[in-house]
């Protein structure tokens, strides 16, 4: 099991070279993990206008690195662009229009099951929250909630400037890449987690 997700992340990586252009800038480490770093360069904007937007390419590559996921969900989504990467939104705004009006650490209106991909760009700090008018979440329970329902083989790739908290019974890490956006912007981690196959007792 453990060798055939390193051959897919080996595929992943050679994908996401193919498709963007960019010199190889992610590895497989020696604990079978995908590691590197996404350097964005100097372009400052943000394609949606709304603050604390992914950075320009952000979705381009992790679309790239993930070729095979169709069915996508944004969470903390404010207003993503899907038409680079196509997926239902969830927010705890409604004024961002999202297709789910949810509390991402409960998601209860949120049919998890029915994706295979779900992105997640929390805010970072209290500050962030005061400029979205909303509170801090706890990653953990985010991560719970994800966990409850997502299927075997369902990815989570979360940005942030922490390692959210996780159940290792019920994900597994499979990748970090560090990304410096551009001078004087704060450096974040991008965190790749798989669901796991349910261990049946």
């Amino acid at each position: 099991e453990a060798g055939g997700s390193i051959v897919r992340i080996e595929e992943r990586i050679e994908s996401y070279c193919e498709i963007t252009g960019f010199p190889r800038s992610l590895f497989v480490d020696e604990t079978g993990r995908l590691v590197g770093t996404w350097i964005m360069g100097n372009d400052y904007r943000v394609k949606s206008g709304y603050y604390g937007g992914y950075p320009a390419g952000y979705l381009r590559r992790v679309k790239a690195l993930f070729p095979d996921k169709e069915r996508v969900l944004h969470l903390f989504s404010g207003a993503v662009d899907v038409e680079v990467m196509p997926g239902a939104r969830v927010d705890i705004n409604p004024d961002t229009n999202p297709d789910f009006v949810d509390d991402a650490q409960s998601l209860q209106t949120v049919p998890i099951e029915d994706f295979d991909l779900v992105l997640a760009d929390p805010p970072y700090s209290v500050e962030d929250c005061e400029r979205y008018q909303t509170s801090m979440i706890k990653r953990n329970k985010v991560m719970a909630a994800l966990g409850k329902r997502a299927t075997s083989g369902t990815h989570v790739v979360w940005l942030d400037q922490v390692l959210p908290m996780y159940r290792k019974d019920e994900w597994e890490m499979q990748g970090v890449i560090g990304m410096v956006k551009s001078t004087n912007h704060r450096f974040r981690v991008i965190t790749i987690f798989m669901k796991k196959p349910e261990v049946l007792s």
